[in-house]
């Protein structure tokens, strides 16, 4: 029996925006004020990455970003493709998210978890592999959070802002 792999659910403004609540939650236990929007590209493209999947093995949330990258260099290659190909589908997220009211923009554009709360149910629901990838996504949140500001994130992943 061969299983084929559904890209397109993983890319559903639905599923990432419920990734996106898990990364918001795991940013705001460190740091109140919540993510700025920037990361939200960041991080949702590679927590929902097949290929840097492995990157996160015999990791937690105490392992912190530049740890996280100095064993795994390989994450910086060809990472401003990554995220310049998935800015429509962080955009649908974000506007899906707020929409149903599970994300919400704050002040200085920060992501904050909103009214509505995902039930842990649906977590359970979407499979192993999707489940993966929300996992990553509040990993990422930790680890985001305590790394300092946006500029400091994206300076330390190698990108610009």
């Amino acid at each position: 029996m061969k299983v084929a792999y559904d890209v397109y659910a993983e890319t559903n403004p639905a599923f990432c925006a419920a990734a996106l609540v898990e990364f918001t939650k795991a940013y705001v236990s460190n740091r109140p004020e919540g993510p700025e929007m920037p990361v939200a590209y960041l991080a949702l493209p590679v927590a929902l990455s097949v290929e840097l999947a492995g990157t996160f093995a015999k990791t937690n949330s105490k392992t912190g970003l530049l740890e996280w990258l100095e064993r795994s260099p390989q994450i910086q290659l060809g990472l401003a493709e990554r995220v310049n190909a998935s800015l429509e589908i962080v955009t649908d997220a974000i506007r899906f998210g707020c929409y149903t009211r599970v994300l919400a923009i704050g002040e200085g554009a920060r992501l904050r978890v909103g009214n509505m709360k995902l039930k842990q149910s649906t977590f359970a629901a979407v499979g192993d592999e999707p489940g993966q990838s929300i996992r990553r996504a509040a990993r990422l949140g930790h680890w985001f959070s305590i790394a300092g500001s946006t500029r400091s994130v994206f300076n330390l992943i190698g990108l610009t802002v």
